[in-house]
């Protein structure tokens, strides 16, 4: 480290330790581990550096922690938290700027985040004050002497403070005690660190003062942008240039890629963690990178990662070690740009380069990088449910616990997956019902397993689906090639984890070809057997994949079923012009809602589908028709319908017999008699 560089840090350090007579100005440091903002739909909450719901998400709009305390808000307003969710001060304040977008406010915090043993504290209403870490309020003296209109966080023992003057506003720097340590005399200011605080005469004239006001760097207020200092270098622009600053010149002027090439640069932010984001001005709408103090980029996302940024004039900065980023979902494509704008009177934490805490593209999420780029937290992932533990993966050392699986892949792909439970909230593997036209009891019936593993080198993600024939039983079967209705049969389907080269080539669908599945348990509670099966791509079969699978009671997950036990008329008729396509395809999923006091049954959503709507508290027999409580149509035209629905546990089940007389889509009449069971209230069956 240059020794100019360290004398500054060990400057903070010496003024952090000054003493103090007010509430503001002592270092905290949270003795719990970092919590970090993520989405879930319309709420947030926050996750831990595993990616696990912490604070279930609740909130409206969140702010990251700081000294154990973070701002949230809800209905009401915003307040503050701990870190174990409790209210330290509650909801009811805003602050009178807000972002905009497509035309819905959102309210910065009044909160701005702690710093000292303090919050400095904006609210719409009311005068600007100090907030502690246990919800007391603080009103420096000088405040009743002066209209103060926006103050900062407590830095190194100062916090700047902006009060009406002169026509106009200016800016000075109050003490812990509450007093003027440096008089309003300054268009603009900032944050104290190592002895220094950026200090403005004009909007383009900044240079950095000392503790007592006095200009020490540069020897004029020349700079026409100025940050406070950071990790002992200062963003700043002169003139046409941006870069870092140390105590006496400049530090960093261009950016080094990894391919040796060099770029100066656009804008700058301030460094944390040791990294700072800046954008290259050699190039049209650049995406920030990240570089070292040595002006290295060192995170490159859209380049080492292939994300796509979605707003990149905003420079994030690293916090508590992770880097959050508003990207692209899926696709990386974040979609239109929404209408951005801001309103009140130009907060800069509503500037154009800070981070949106928002997720206001059509497809877009938010992750939070480490330090080498890799994603640590993705808020599209599935998580478990806050407060829920991991379920356990052995029973006791090398032995399954009940819902877990484990495999094994060899030849063209490598890997070792589990144990993993197959019952996790966030693993879809599954033993249930394979097709629309079979049943619960009978089968077909299908298995599916989920895993990881490595193809050509690079980390994929592998899913096994396993088909099960009608009438299997416990016992050891041959596995047979795929498409083999008569055996058991399957899939192994790669795909490429995110992080890929951006030439890497798309592994293909590996189809079964041979081996044995041995079933020492086999009903509808669960399943617990073993798996030894060779796969490969159909125009490939010398390319194989060897997969082996020990699973242990995988519960049977029950899925919506419908049978078409009897078909007159017209129906009848048309069943046998599609003999390769049930009639029962058309009358599947369905779709189950309840409101109004209503309750509507829907089978299927092309062709001839059928819809019954009962009274919402209905069970037991019923007859549909046009003088009767239930109502029944058929391609929306009234038909006549006898049967019985009944619900348990919010799950339907029942039998219907429908008469159609004189329909326009049927020359003739028709009936028809069905069957449905384990169809679940209020949801879609997509079987």
């Amino acid at each position: 480290m240059p020794l100019l560089r360290a004398s500054l840090i060990a400057t903070t350090c010496l003024f952090a330790a000054s003493a103090h007579a007010g509430p503001c100005g002592t270092e905290y440091e949270s003795q719990h581990s970092p919590l970090y903002p993520l989405p879930d739909e319309e709420q947030w909450g926050y996750v831990g550096a595993d990616g696990e719901w912490r604070l279930a998400p609740q909130w409206r709009q969140v702010r990251p922690f700081s000294e154990g305390r973070a701002a949230v808000e809800t209905e009401e307003g915003w307040g503050l938290i701990d870190s174990s969710g409790a209210y330290v001060v509650p909801p009811g304040a805003r602050d009178a700027d807000a972002v905009i977008i497509d035309e819905t406010p959102y309210h910065l915090s009044p909160y701005k985040p702690f710093s000292q043993g303090c919050s400095a504290v904006t609210p719409e209403e009311g005068s600007p004050h100090f907030i502690t870490r246990d919800g007391t309020r603080w009103d420096p003296p000088v405040f009743t002497e002066h209209d103060v209109l926006d103050i900062g966080a407590f830095s190194e023992g100062l916090a700047w403070v902006r009060t009406a003057r002169n026509d106009g506003n200016e800016i000075g720097w109050i003490d812990t005690d509450g007093a003027w340590a440096i008089e309003p005399e300054y268009h603009d200011g900032g944050d104290f660190a190592a002895g220094r605080a950026p200090a403005a005469m004009s909007d383009t004239n900044w240079g950095y003062i000392d503790r007592n006001g006095a200009l020490v760097f540069p020897r004029k207020f020349v700079l026409s942008e100025a940050d406070p200092y950071a990790d002992g270098l200062a963003p700043v622009k002169l003139g046409d240039d941006v870069g870092y600053m140390d105590a006496e010149d400049w530090a960093i002027r261009e950016i080094r890629f990894a391919d040796g090439s060099r770029q100066a640069m656009a804008a700058a932010g301030p460094f944390a963690d040791g990294l700072a984001p800046v954008r290259a001005a050699q190039a049209y709408n650049p995406a920030p990178v990240w570089i070292d103090q040595d002006g290295e980029v060192i995170i490159d996302p859209e380049s080492d990662s292939r994300l796509t940024i979605c707003n990149k004039r905003r420079l994030s900065r690293y916090h508590d070690g992770l880097l959050p980023l508003v990207v692209g979902d899926g696709t990386n494509i974040c979609g239109n740009t929404p209408e951005i704008s801001h309103e009140g009177l130009g907060d800069p934490r509503s500037g154009p380069q800070q981070m949106l805490w928002a997720l206001p593209w059509a497809r877009d999420k938010l992750v939070w990088l480490d330090r080498d780029g890799h994603e640590m937290i993705d808020s599209s992932a599935c998580r478990r449910p806050a407060g829920m533990e991991p379920l356990p993966v052995e029973a006791y050392a090398g032995v399954l616990a009940a819902g877990a699986y484990r495999m094994e892949v060899s030849g063209a792909a490598e890997g070792q997956f589990g144990p993993a439970r197959a019952d996790a909230p966030c693993n879809r593997s599954e033993y249930t019902l394979a097709e629309n036209e079979g049943t619960n009891d009978v089968g077909p019936w299908r298995f599916s397993f989920r895993g990881e593993a490595r193809w050509q080198d690079h980390p994929v993600n592998t899913n096994l689906s396993l088909n099960l024939p009608e009438g299997l039983s416990a016992g050891t079967h041959e596995v047979g090639e795929f498409g083999d209705d008569t055996a058991v049969n399957g899939l192994l389907w790669l795909s490429l984890q995110q992080g890929r080269a951006s030439d890497s080539k798309r592994p293909a669908t590996y189809r079964s070809l041979g081996g044995t599945l041995t079933l020492s348990k086999f009903d509808q509670t669960s399943a617990t057997g073993r798996l030894e099966v060779t796969l490969a791509p159909r125009d490939a079969p010398e390319r194989t994949i060897n997969l082996s699978a020990r699973f242990r009671e995988i519960p049977y997950t029950f899925a919506p079923e419908i049978e078409i036990t009897r078909l007159t008329g017209a129906l009848a008729e048309m069943q046998e012009q599609m003999p390769d396509d049930p009639l029962v395809n058309f009358f599947t999923p369905i779709e189950v809602t309840e409101a109004d006091g209503r309750l509507s049954v829907v089978f299927g959503t092309r062709g001839p589908n059928l819809e019954l709507v009962f009274p919402g508290d209905h069970s037991g027999p019923f007859n549909a028709g046009p003088d009767e409580p239930v109502s029944a149509s058929l391609s929306e035209m009234p038909v006549s319908a006898e049967g019985t629905l009944s619900r348990a546990d919010d799950v339907l089940a029942g039998d219907i017999d429908v008469q159609i007389l004189d329909h326009p889509r049927f020359d003739g009449d028709a009936g028809m008699s069905l069957r449905f069971a384990h169809v679940p209230m209020a949801t879609s069956s997509d079987e």
